[in-house]
């Protein structure tokens, strides 16, 4: 509905307001004193098509909602263009055409600052989109120094405010930085001397942000996972000082690109370190992300839980398909191997490293030794 005091989409102007139901069907419903003389009748196909045709694309209209329409009314305001009114309960609403947000519309007894103020800021509206944009972005003049003299070279760029959130963002994760940090008042101090223009959101605020990226590279993820072949896994288990059994699994593949990817694609606590509890653990993990029929192999260490865990996930690739039927499915963490070698060999020869060590500590516990050493070290050479 664009218009309200005139022809709207080539329709003559009536005289009696007109209320159309979406479903089809005549509707008689209690109405206020302003709508107790208004008759209701079924919307027809024709009007139906001119009135969803005001509507963006994605926005359709509700079944069951009696929208008026060619309704005689004062508003004169650019944003009224914005709403679609309709009758609720016999009360007059108003319904944007960009987003599923509804206001009371009764000019006598709400007002029009809440309609006027969502015009302004519906984020679905293509003009304050552009808005938005504008603001958002400034140029700056910059200088840049260059390498083989001090002379600086005067620039021009623009500063997206939004780049520098998601860099902020960025800066929390990569550095595992508390949410807190950016409440600090020597981050505050250099945010202001740096980008002046630029609002520090608050810990909460930055912790909300952070949740919707995760989420967002999340689903990244698993639209990269739709185009893979085969996936394989690596997991290992341990427990923390709070005495608490922790589980991490990562998912290794190869893209489209042909480069080798590493995600973890679980990190969560487990009832305990049995082969049974971690097979379980694995294979939801692998069905709630859609990969338990693209599972190739499974990397552990030789701790004999790991081939339980491996004894049920070959059961899984049974089922789902898998190559040779996952007899080649279980693969020992070669890491782990050479670790155990190495200690075989410390134990070996235990009784030379421990007199190594404890000559370096009778030499490091007095000042007056390491001087000592040393010149001895000078006159041998």
């Amino acid at each position: 509905m664009v218009g309200y005091g005139g022809t709207v989409l080539g329709v003559k102007e009536v005289k009696e307001p007109r209320i159309y139901s979406c479903n089809m069907e005549s509707s008689q419903s209690k109405r206020s004193a302003s709508f107790s003389e208004q008759t209701s009748q079924p919307l027809s196909e024709k009007d139906m098509e001119e009135l969803q045709s005001t509507l963006p694309p994605d926005k359709k209209l509700k079944a069951g909602r009696e929208y008026i329409w060619n309704r005689k009314s004062k508003r004169k305001a650019e944003y009224w263009k914005y709403y679609l009114e309709y009758v609720e309960n016999g009360k007059l609403r108003a319904e944007c055409k960009f987003c599923p947000k509804t206001f009371a519309d009764d000019g006598n007894l709400n007002g029009s600052k809440n309609v006027k103020n969502h015009a302004e800021s519906c984020l679905g509206n293509p003009i304050n989109i552009e808005k938005q944009k504008g603001k958002e972005k400034q140029t700056k003049l910059y200088f840049d120094q260059e390498h083989e003299s001090s002379e600086l070279k005067c620039g021009s760029r623009i500063i997206n405010l939004n780049d520098v959130r998601e860099a902020l963002i960025h800066m929390i994760i990569v550095d595992e930085l508390p949410f807190k940090h950016v409440e600090k008042p020597g981050f505050r101090h250099f945010v202001q001397v740096a980008c002046p223009q630029f609002h520090i959101p608050s810990r909460v605020t930055i912790a909300r942000d952070c949740l919707k990226l995760y989420y967002s590279e999340k689903e990244k993820l698993r639209e990269m996972f739709k185009t893979c072949q085969r996936i394989s896994v690596t997991t290992d288990t341990w427990t923390s000082i709070q005495r608490i059994n922790y589980m991490c699994l990562t998912a290794h593949f190869i893209d489209n690109d042909w480069k080798l990817n590493k995600k973890i694609i679980n990190f969560c606590p487990i009832s305990s370190h049995k082969g049974e509890a971690i097979g379980k653990a694995v294979e939801a993990c692998l069905e709630y992300w859609g990969i338990d029929d693209k599972l190739f192999t499974v990397t552990v260490d030789n701790a004999s839980s790991n081939d339980v865990a491996c004894a049920h996930l070959s059961r899984m690739v049974r089922r789902t398909g898998c190559i040779n039927d996952g007899k080649n499915l279980h693969v020992r963490c070669i890491a782990h191997i050479i670790n155990l070698i190495v200690w075989d060999g410390i134990r070996e020869h235990g009784v030379c490293i421990d007199r190594v060590r404890n000559a370096v500590k009778y030499v490091k516990n007095s000042p007056a030794r390491i001087l000592r050493f040393k010149d001895l070290v000078k006159k041998q050479t």
